[in-house]
């Protein structure tokens, strides 16, 4: 099992939520990692093939010397890229400061489009995509079989050092600790790619 590690209780459950998903690709012929930057996720992916797509061509290329035979592609989510995989995931990006907070619905449209039929999608979004969140949702009951939605982000700023761990692993046995003043994230795992 892979585990990273986060100082921030909340980024930390977010690991903890993929090391317990991730075991699912390993019957994936495609893993494809979206917003993948230096491919620090490579580690969980169990796929016989991986795939990083990222905006930043220079941190794919650092993610591709460190993972060797990974196929890195330089895109944006929102664009078709042209390429499938059986296990999609993409954590963080929707989350980070410079994603267009207006693509948010395209974005969610291209990661089930990217998402091979009878495939999985992973992903999450936080508090500043919250308004589009029913549209989400829409799109993926249309798109998958099975949707598990989490939502999640109790001390989310805060780092708090080696304590981490042992709050988000709390967080995970006990869902009621996840809130927090409100939730700040929501995490996505879609199956049954139709």
């Amino acid at each position: 099992m892979y585990l990273r590690y986060s100082g921030k209780p909340s980024k930390q459950l977010l690991w903890l939520f993929l090391a317990r998903d991730m075991p699912a690709s390993a019957g994936a012929e495609d893993g494809m990692d979206v917003g993948c930057g230096p491919m620090r996720n490579r580690p969980f992916f169990r796929s016989r093939r991986y795939i990083g797509v990222d905006i930043d061509a220079a941190r794919l290329s650092a993610g591709r010397r460190r993972y060797q035979g990974s196929l890195a592609v330089a895109s944006r989510v929102q664009d078709d890229c042209g390429l499938r995989a059986d296990f999609v995931l993409c954590v963080q990006m929707f989350v980070n400061k410079h994603f267009p907070v207006e693509s948010t619905v395209d974005a969610a449209r291209s990661l089930a489009s990217m998402t091979n039929a009878g495939g999985t999608l992973i992903f999450n979004i936080s508090r500043r995509n919250f308004g589009y969140e029913k549209d989400i949702d829409r799109l993926l009951a249309e798109a998958f079989g099975r949707v598990r939605k989490i939502k999640y982000g109790a001390l989310s700023a805060p780092d708090v050092g080696l304590l981490s761990p042992l709050i988000a692993f709390a967080m995970l046995l006990l869902p009621p600790l996840r809130k927090g003043r409100g939730y700040q994230k929501i995490y996505y795992r879609c199956t049954d790619r139709r």
